[in-house]
């Protein structure tokens, strides 16, 4: 029997995902609040519907794929909401990268009316997504994830089931904060290179054929110990170059105050001659991951150096 499936939110993500589903010859109804995003839906061949609850009727899956919390409370949930249209035996899967609370919410309502729940939150950009290329991170019962994971196995390339429901929002936010920290460490780097006189691009052109990513081969960074990650020791990198790094900084930060032009420059000064809105964006996306990775990694993590990071003796002179 052919599937059928409901989409609630059909805009960047959803109509490729919705995109993903023509390739695969799934036949689906769309809803959405955006007239622009009905009409991709459309041409991509969805039979377009008033409500959620109508999203929610007659199919096997319902995949939800707004973007806030509220919003998918408010589509799922309520007299027009996505679960007054499903029945036993539908599979309601949440994308939308939201708290764990908050499907666990839903799924408690769903399951009043005999209907299941996953969390499936998608890491990939539409274009991505289009191209088959988007992994899945899952959270629900394992009788639930493997009916879905053949589902989903054909919208992209990986699954990956961590746990009962909310594992998968879990996963995602923890994901999305390694990418924070990585572009707010990228932003300290490259203005390091640019005060130490190197080409932005060229430096940037090679970071992208040269530095690998962590994760790409944990293992050289952490030990499996009883089921908890453990630091291994960097004795170069953290205890060595990291000061010399530290050093560099205070020299630029010492030349940035002396300078008279009033551009901003050095380890802390992200955009030279960037307007005052850009400056103030970004000193406040840099304070707020601060504060994230200060709530989250203290007391400091035991195999960081023990030691200060100390300035030069040029830079403590400023």
């Amino acid at each position: 029997m052919k599937t059928r499936v409901g989409f609630v939110g059909v805009g960047a993500l959803g109509g490729a995902l919705l995109e993903r589903l023509r390739l695969a010859d799934v036949s689906a109804k769309a809803y959405d609040i955006a007239d622009a995003s009905l009409a991709v839906a459309r041409e991509l061949g969805a039979e377009i519907v008033g409500s959620p609850s109508a999203a929610g009727r007659e199919v096997d899956f319902v995949h939800v794929t707004v973007r806030t919390d509220e919003e998918v409370l408010a589509v799922t949930l309520g007299a027009q909401g996505v679960l007054a249209g499903m029945t036993p035996p539908a599979v309601l899967i949440v994308h939308s990268t939201i708290v764990p609370e908050t499907t666990r919410r839903v799924a408690d309502e769903a399951a009043a009316a005999g209907v299941s729940v996953v969390d499936a939150t998608v890491i990939g950009i539409p274009a991505w997504v289009r191209a088959g290329d988007a992994s899945f991170l899952l959270g629900g019962p394992d009788a639930v994830v493997e009916r879905v994971t053949p589902h989903l196995r054909a919208l992209g390339k990986a699954v990956y089931h961590f746990g009962p429901l909310g594992a998968g929002n879990v996963a995602k936010i923890a994901k999305n904060l390694a990418t924070a920290i990585d572009r707010v460490a990228m932003t300290e780097v490259v203005a390091l290179a640019e005060a130490g006189g190197l080409d932005a691009r060229a430096f940037l052109d090679m970071m992208r054929v040269e530095h690998h990513s962590l994760t790409g081969a944990w293992e050289r960074a952490f030990a499996i110990d009883g089921g908890h990650a453990v630091g291994r020791p960097a004795t170069n990198l953290l205890n060595k170059d990291v000061h010399h790094a530290a050093g560099f900084a205070g020299d630029a930060r010492c030349r940035r105050r002396r300078a008279r032009d009033g551009r901003r420059v050095g380890p802390r000064g992200y955009f030279r001659g960037a307007p005052p809105a850009a400056l103030t964006a970004t000193k406040t996306f840099r304070a707020e991951s601060q504060r994230v990775t200060m709530t989250l990694f203290s007391p400091k993590p035991r195999w960081l150096p023990s030691r200060k990071l100390k300035c030069s003796r040029s830079a403590r002179s400023c």
